[in-house]
């Protein structure tokens, strides 16, 4: 690394000069390769304000600069350049311009004297994230603390050379020394003393009135009056509270949306690209969402765009629908970093690639903001309404989140074509994606799901079972009521807590068979072999299910255990009866 005084500017300027002549043809400079070096070197710079050395998104970005130096190489082995307030030049040609101080890589240069830099083959290397920290803490600079060439000094990078200007002297042309008599110095100085003591005296003094008097002038021709004041103040008013943003985004979208001008188009998609990481950094989840829709709508429109434009936007929008992308958008909400209303968020992701679904639907499982979890659920399945093929195949995902998220969705959507993948994941090794699975097949309501019902009603897992158990009772099949028979008469029943019972005994209550009403009703009054009645939690559930089934039959036998001895009977027989009749001690007992 070198650093001269202001003196080396013109030696920059040569050096620029001597070579383009040595380039044995100018016509055929790589000034694009170069351009196209300095767009990937902001976006790099960017990556690395945003997000840790260890993400992806970083590590993509860091590696596409990497990448377009060494390309670069292959033609020269060095790139001089100037720096001027707005825009960097190489051989004359423009290569990289940005009117916005606030995030221009030109003026973080100019504004601490840097007047040209030459990168030499080797600054892709080890160097190059040093060089992106050193623009990174020159955008950070405070006036009272260091300045660009002490970070550059101490980072003393080996590969790349620069020059630079005290500040407050460049373009002052200093005045050549001359020599001057010293007799002419004293009569200069004699002069001044005598006309400073001889005064002229004041009776010779003429007085010389002001050239321009307060008296000339009318007060009133040059105030407004009130009405004039008033619209000035609205005036003000209305520039003050007009939305500068959007007018800039809405001109923006009117530009990219001319196909005769390909060229604006890619520089429009260029500025849209820049700034949709710039907006979710700073939490304007708005205006992002305005990108994304007006890009989509751009690929959606026939003829707006060629294949190159369409390949440019579609970039754009896989870009922000990876999964790291969401991870990060995600992991901000939470924080707390981003606090966008509901509304902002959910046209977001509604604008999001179908790719984007999986990390959707992870993020809505996982997140514990109550606020920020229905607005994930409500945008993975707007997602889903214009994708079901992804969540057919999300079905087959191999992370246990994502395949419960899909087969909610499923179930939401009323999927048919799921039927098949959902009875596979009935028999699944995780409990959570079996109970997604039965629930999301009683929400499709056909008799296609009832065998796999059926079978999962013995489960191994109590929510399972409970789940299949309302499922069959609410789809109402009749076949099914022999299988939940079978269970009520087994001994596993009597092993089940009461919420699992109730279950079970009011799913038989609503299908029902020919024998319900006599096999629930010696359950509730008859007894066993000794003399002995049924538990009193067997007798409660089966007075519930009697009454599910509002026959006479069933209304007898509940009549006929009305005034039960045991307060739980007796209050579930009361319920089942519509009756209001409770005994408090049997309160909180049968839900």
């Amino acid at each position: 690394m070198s650093d001269t005084s202001d003196m080396v500017t013109d030696q920059g300027a040569d050096t620029l000069s001597s070579s383009l002549e040595t380039w044995e043809d100018p016509s055929v400079l790589p000034v694009e390769e170069v351009r196209s070096l300095f767009i990937t070197m902001t976006k790099a710079l960017r990556a690395f304000q945003l997000y840790d050395q260890n993400n992806p998104v970083y590590a993509r970005f860091v590696s596409a600069l990497r990448d377009a130096f060494t390309a670069l190489w292959d033609d020269i082995d060095h790139l001089p350049v100037l720096v001027e307030e707005d825009r960097i030049t190489w051989l004359g040609e423009e290569v990289y311009r940005s009117d916005d101080r606030g995030d221009s890589l030109a003026w973080v240069l100019y504004k601490d004297g840097i007047r040209d830099l030459t990168f030499r083959s080797g600054i892709e290397g080890p160097e190059l994230e040093r060089f992106l920290n050193v623009l990174r803490r020159g955008r950070l600079l405070t006036p009272e603390g260091d300045d660009l060439l002490n970070i550059l000094w101490e980072e003393d990078l080996e590969f790349l050379d620069y020059t630079f200007v005290e500040p407050g002297v460049e373009g002052v042309e200093l005045p050549e020394a001359v020599e001057v008599d010293p007799a002419q110095i004293q009569e200069v100085v004699d002069g001044i003393v005598g006309a400073v003591s001889e005064p002229e005296p004041e009776d010779e003094q003429e007085f010389q009135p002001p050239i321009v008097s307060l008296e000339d002038f009318s007060p009133t021709l040059y105030f407004l009056d009130s009405k004039e004041l008033d619209h000035l103040r609205e005036e003000v008013d209305q520039e003050m509270r007009r939305n500068v943003r959007g007018d800039v985004l809405a001109a923006l979208f009117d530009r990219v949306e001319e196909p005769e001008r390909p060229d604006r188009q890619s520089e429009v998609l260029g500025i849209l690209e820049v700034l949709l990481p710039n907006f979710l950094s700073r939490g304007l989840l708005g205006p992002a969402a305005e990108v994304l829709e007006e890009i989509g709508s751009l690929l959606e429109a026939d003829g707006l765009v060629d294949d190159e434009r369409r390949e440019h936007a579609g970039r754009i929008l896989d870009e922000i629908s990876a999964s790291e992308a969401i991870h990060e958008l995600i992991h901000a909400l939470e924080d707390g970093a981003i606090a966008p209303a509901s509304l902002e968020l959910g046209h977001l992701v509604k604008q999001l690639r179908p790719a984007a679904l999986g990390a959707l639907i992870r993020a809505a499982e996982v997140v514990q903001h109550k606020k920020l979890r229905p607005v994930l659920m409500e945008a993975a399945q707007a997602v889903a309404e214009a994708e079901p093929e992804m969540v057919l195949a999300l079905l087959s995902s191999s992370d246990t989140l994502v395949v419960m998220g899909a087969a909610r969705l499923a179930g939401k959507l009323a999927m048919a074509s799921a039927v098949h993948k959902l009875l596979e994941l009935m028999r699944h090794d995780d409990a959570g994606v079996r109970l997604a699975a039965v629930r999301a097949a009683v929400e499709l309501r056909t008799s296609a799901v009832i065998e796999g019902l059926t079978e999962a009603l013995t489960d191994a897992d109590r929510d399972v079972r409970i789940a299949a158990a309302r499922g069959v009772g609410a789809l109402r099949f009749p076949t099914s009521g022999r299988h939940l028979r079978a269970i009520l008469t087994g001994k596993a029943i009597q092993q089940a807590d009461l919420s699992e019972m109730i279950a079970f005994f009011e799913s038989y209550g609503d299908v029902g068979d020919g024998d319900a009403v006599a096999l629930l009703g010696k359950m509730l009054n008859g007894k066993r072999l000794l003399g002995r009645r049924e538990p009193r939690e067997v007798r409660a559930c089966a007075a519930l299910a009697l009454g599910r089934i509002q026959s006479a039959e069933a209304r007898a036998a509940l009549e006929k255990a009305r005034d039960d001895g045991d307060p739980v009977v007796r209050n579930a027989v009361g319920r089942a009866l519509g009756s209001e009749e409770s005994d408090a001690e049997a309160r909180g007992i049968v839900p």
